[in-house]
């Protein structure tokens, strides 16, 4: 039996709290099922065959692994922290170099703030998606925890309170449910 082939660490850049090294390998097939389901106009995913290597890479496509990120700083910094607790208020992503299929990517984590008003943590995180040693997307991702608020809260409303101007729906259900 031969042992697996071993794949070298991404090195660790300066400045983070958390490293995650070779987390994430971006599959063609990945950018075209997220391409269809946004329906992403720049991406052929209704074509048959493999998608040409310069395919754009929709930076949204990141953003599982980016909050994934982001909760593990969240469960630091609040302890016995209740991740089903969190509302997601805003995000803002900054392309530093354009991600290409078959990129294998780190990440890079950092709290830059957390604040508590009215018994809710409010918590601003960096996170950075490195491709081989260089930063390739950097975003900024804010969430709101209130471990006090009694069971019975709708997260779901108070998302919907808090979202951003520009950031989605003002009321989410309506907006799944395909309402004006």
């Amino acid at each position: 039996m031969t042992a697996p082939a071993s794949r070298p660490e991404t090195a660790r850049p300066e400045g983070w709290e958390l490293w995650f090294g070779d987390a994430y390998e971006i599959g063609a097939e990945a950018v075209r099922g997220f391409a269809r389901a946004v329906r992403d106009p720049h991406v052929p995913y209704g074509a048959r065959g493999v998608l040409p290597a310069d395919t754009p890479v929709p930076v949204a496509l990141l953003a599982a692994p980016m909050f994934d990120a982001a909760a593990a700083l969240v469960s630091r910094a609040i302890p016995n922290c209740n991740l089903s607790r969190i509302v997601h208020a805003a995000q803002q992503f900054t392309v530093l170099r354009p991600l290409r299929i078959g990129q294998r990517l780190g990440f890079g984590a950092r709290l830059t703030s957390h604040v508590v008003k009215a018994g809710v943590d409010i918590l601003v995180i960096d996170v950075t998606a490195y491709a081989d040693g260089s930063p390739h997307l950097a975003a900024v991702i804010t969430l709101a925890h209130s471990g006090s608020a009694a069971p019975e809260v709708d997260l779901d409303a108070v998302a919907d309170l808090i979202m951003l101007t520009g950031t989605g729906p003002s009321d989410s259900d309506a907006y799944t449910a395909g309402a004006d």
